[in-house]
């Protein structure tokens, strides 16, 4: 039987399909709801208290912040010693405003250093769950809105990056709130369309403002192939003949038409400057006291989509696919089937908002496939549009489909925990090959044993995907709390217990302890030399760390007009000068730049003491610390 639903929020129209005799509510009710936000803040709180240090990254936002709150300059973003203009400054002034709203005992004495940098993005992962859990509800009806909002918060996509101090899960909810104001703007009416569209403009703007300009290319581009493609999809989706052809006509005869609908009806002439109003004020005010900013954005954002760019990590047009499924685990198996759904006869009922999240997700992967530099975690804010698409897709298969053979998900569950564990295995190395300096977690047996029980524990899970095809529907229920919860478990084992050993600052500990170790005074200067300063040194140590010159005005000041070797050549004089002054300095090399520096340049320096990372033993990755003091100079 089909039941007709009438929102009365949004005026939308949703169409649910309901088995006789099936109670998909059972077990899903506003009180299991409830319990699985609350669950998920204790699941926030103790992985927020325990777990890894902030990496790389986190560092520059949790120190950017400090330093915001220190100077009161809420407009220069400031990481150590110079202007950190690379990204805009909403994830910096979000954790500045947690630590100023929180008392000073609690950020002192409480909790630990690593829980109000990433309060805020755990913050934004709640609030994106409740977007789309209204969001969904106004799309597919109760009990997959529901499912969806479950399926998302007990994702590894979501977890992971909601302890993460990064933007990424700010960015993410702002795209989500972007993407969810459009579509209730396309069905309200009135004054109500308006407010809609106003938020729509509010939303893409302050996603602009924490990264720009990232929401153009994963929420304008996919809102804008939906608008075009709307209509030849409707007619490709159509069950009569000829549809194929008549999905191309639509395409080619609805482009202008479609076009002058969105320039009267998307309130551009006053919803641009509502958009621009969110993050260009800013950036003219950074202009002013900062004249080398604009020259360093288009470095920064068009030189690198273009790829002429340091670090561009290039990959495959398939990049993104695997990371996809990843992200969405332990939902991936249904994610084909998700992607396929606004096409299958099964899902008629839901074609128009599943082909919304179609486009969600599909474009934002073709874009981000096409750039030339690609993260993992750009991905991050199709993952919503992609639970959008599993909600109905879940529903259906653990309340409505028709029982399977248990020894069929049996097998599915070895192949797919083999293909797991030998993935893990290649990750692991490939992780030592690529990020040397920063990954030498310890193997003992106890890092066995808890990745043999996650091994398990996937397995089970995998079974307890299987264990849908049981006949009753509370069973099905159960099975389906089983997978999120078996995966929320294993991360919560993995970040506690493995976290801390995986992802620790024994290095900037160990580089200031030999420093006081030399007797060498806080008060010293401390140069880096080698790549950007590692702003642990600083967050968690108290150590100032200098730069040896500004690299971000440089690298603006010489874009188009001098090769690397040339700024390598200008920072190598700098070291030697520096090295050549009378009072005593005191500079952070790794290992082979150092001896490089003394190969070509030979400056009046000596090796005070070094710290050994990675593998036991000299490498050109350790640290080293090279001093004028004490050293004769030659006339």
């Amino acid at each position: 039987m089909s039941r007709l639903s009438l929102n009365s929020d949004s005026g939308a129209v949703s169409f649910a399909s309901v088995r006789e005799g099936a109670h998909p509510q059972a077990g899903l009710g506003r009180q299991a709801m409830a319990l699985l936000f609350l669950a998920w803040v204790l699941f926030a709180l103790i992985t927020l208290s325990r777990g890894p240090s902030l990496g790389d990254h986190e560092v520059i936002v949790a120190q950017i912040a400090r330093q915001t709150l220190q100077t009161g300059d809420w407009i220069v973003p400031q990481y150590l010693d110079t202007p950190f203009l690379m990204k805009p400054p909403l994830a910096p002034w979000l954790v500045a405003a947690v630590t100023k709203a929180l008392p000073d005992r609690w950020a002192t004495h409480w909790i630990s250093e690593e829980f109000i940098p990433r309060l805020p993005s755990v913050l934004a992962t709640l609030a994106t769950a409740l977007i789309l859990l209204r969001l969904a509800r106004d799309m597919f009806g109760v009990t997959a809105a529901r499912i969806t909002t479950f399926a998302y918060l007990t994702s590894v996509g979501a977890m992971l990056f909601a302890l993460n101090a990064t933007v990424e899960a700010v960015l993410t909810l702002l795209c989500t709130w972007a993407f969810a104001e459009f579509w209730w703007s396309r069905r309200a009416t009135g004054s109500a369309r308006r407010w809609h569209q106003a938020a729509f403009y509010l939303a893409l703007g302050l996603a602009m403002l924490a990264k720009g300009p990232m929401p153009l290319m994963v929420v304008c581009a996919p809102i804008a192939v939906y608008w075009w493609l709307d209509r030849p999809l409707r007619r490709l989706t159509a069950a009569r003949p000829g549809r194929i052809r008549g999905a191309m006509s639509r395409l080619v005869f609805d482009a202008w038409p479609r076009l002058k609908l969105a320039l009267t009806s998307l309130g551009l002439w006053w919803g641009v400057p509502l958009f621009l109003m969110m993050f260009l004020p800013w950036m003219f005010l950074v202009a002013r006291r900062e004249p080398y900013f604009w020259e360093l954005w288009n470095y920064e954002y068009l030189d690198r989509l273009e790829g002429d760019y340091p670090g561009v990590k290039s990959g495959g047009y398939w990049y993104y696919a695997p990371l996809l499924l990843g992200l969405a685990m332990p939902w991936s198996l249904s994610v084909p089937e998700a992607l396929a759904a606004p096409f299958l006869r099964a899902y008629r009922s839901h074609r128009r908002p599943m082909r919304y999240a179609w486009c969600w997700v599909l474009v934002t992967v073709a874009i981000l496939s096409l750039m030339s530099f690609k993260k993992p975690y750009y991905l991050l804010p199709a993952l919503p549009g992609c639970m959008l698409l599993l909600g109905p897709v879940l529903e259906r298969f653990f309340l409505h489909r028709p029982a399977v053979n248990p020894r069929r998900t049996k097998w599915i569950g070895l192949v797919f925990v083999v293909l797991a564990s030998a993935g893990a295995i290649i990750a692991w190395f490939v992780g030592d090959h690529m990020f040397h300096e920063a990954w030498h977690p310890p193997v003992t047996w106890g890092t066995l044993v808890i990745a043999g029980l996650i091994i398990a524990g996937m397995y089970g899970a995998v079974r307890l995907y299987g264990a849908a095809a049981a006949p009753t529907s509370p069973q099905r229920i159960r099975s389906l709390v089983a997978v999120g919860a078996s995966c929320v478990t294993g991360f919560l084992v993995t970040w506690t217990l493995l976290g801390p050993a995986l992802g620790n600052c024994d290095d900037p500990r160990a580089l200031v302890q030999h420093l006081r170790d030399a007797n060498v005074s806080d008060d010293a200067p401390l140069y880096w030399a080698s790549n950007r300063p590692d702003g642990r040194v600083t967050y968690y140590c108290r150590r100032e760390v200098l730069q040896v010159m500004d690299p971000y005005k440089l690298i603006a000041q010489r874009r188009n007009r001098a090769s690397n070797e040339d700024l390598r050549r200008t920072a190598a004089t700098r070291l030697c000068e520096l090295l050549e002054s009378e009072r005593p300095v005191y500079i952070v090399f790794e290992r082979e730049d150092y001896e490089n520096l003394k190969l070509f340049y030979r400056p009046p320096a000596r090796l005070l003491c070094e710290v050994d990372r990675g593998e036991a033993g000299a490498d050109e990755d350790d640290w080293v610390v090279a001093t004028n003091a004490g050293v004769s100079r030659q006339p």
